[in-house]
């Protein structure tokens, strides 16, 4: 079907807006609901028994479609970012929840249900759909699959998390912070702190003075990360007096040591140790979940 109009304006999609439609296994349209039909611009009669891409827009790079269909087609359900094409040539941007429909362990239908994409992801996939569009002019849509794996690989991500931090507005770059082993650093401080009780009970107080535990090197990657995107966080801000905090504590801690202090007076500075412990690692948390 022709396009009747070239105007190319977006359209914006609501939260109200539910999208619905329903292709057999080769994509042809067996149903679209009304909200379909008045966004795309076609009476109903018009799409059933046209192929789905009817509405596909000419910036939506063909990986994306081989990503999905392929997944579809095993019986998996994938969500998708994707710029669609109204009949008078105005465009809409949605996020597909495309389900397949298993009959006698065979995909027979498709159903995609489409909701509004949130800004953030759609300045994010539209850069990044027209990197795919440069690409795909000179490569198969094979070697573009191998380029999209390759871009989630380097930011350490997979395809369902690329499409989840988008949606919740979080950053899909390979940000140091997002490669801690948060459980494990956890543990490593708190149990720095009962290798610090140790020593001082045991006189093995030059031990503590050479500083090689594990607890000293994750507060170098730590200081690396001053500059990243969350260094004017909140959160950051008060991760980063805290962690200074911890270790200033530890280096009184140790100074009292040698002045041969009971081990009374260290109770309550052992308490504030593992205080700060859980206030680094909450911060840490909220940092990596917002970004």
């Amino acid at each position: 079907m022709n396009l009747e109009i070239n105007t190319g304006n977006e359209i914006e999609i609501t939260e109200k807006d539910m999208i619905v439609s329903t292709t057999d296994k080769k994509g042809i349209l067996i149903y679209a609901n009304d909200i379909f039909c008045d966004i795309a611009g076609y009476k109903r009669s018009e799409v059933i028994g046209q192929p789905h891409n009817m509405i596909r827009h000419p910036q939506m790079p063909k990986v994306i479609f081989k990503l999905l269909w392929n997944r579809v087609l095993n019986g998996e359900v994938i969500y998708a970012f994707v710029k669609n094409l109204a009949r008078n040539g105005d465009y809409y941007w949605v996020k597909a929840y495309v389900k397949p429909i298993i009959e006698n362990g065979e995909v027979v239908k498709i159903t995609s249900y489409r909701k509004p994409l949130n800004s953030f992801a759609k300045d994010y996939i539209s850069k990044f759909y027209n990197t795919l569009l440069e690409y795909e002019k000179t490569h198969s849509v094979d070697e573009s699959v191998q380029f999209v794996q390759k871009y989630l690989e380097d930011r350490d991500l997979t395809y369902d998390q690329f499409i989840d931090r988008l949606s919740l507005e979080k950053s899909v770059e390979n940000i140091p912070i997002r490669n801690i082993d948060y459980n494990k650093e956890k543990n490593t401080h708190l149990i720095f702190k009962e290798y610090l009780n140790s020593c001082i009970k045991n006189g093995q107080i030059q031990e503590l003075e050479s500083k090689e535990h594990a607890v000293y090197k994750f507060k170098e990657i730590f200081e690396k990360m001053g500059n990243e995107s969350f260094s004017n966080d909140e959160a950051w801000l008060r991760l980063i007096k805290t962690h200074s905090k911890f270790h200033s504590s530890v280096d009184k801690y140790i100074k009292k040591a040698k002045e041969n202090e009971s081990m009374s007076s260290f109770e309550k500075m052992t308490e504030d140790l593992s205080c700060d412990i859980n206030n680094m690692f909450n911060d840490l948390t909220i940092i990596r979940d917002k970004y």
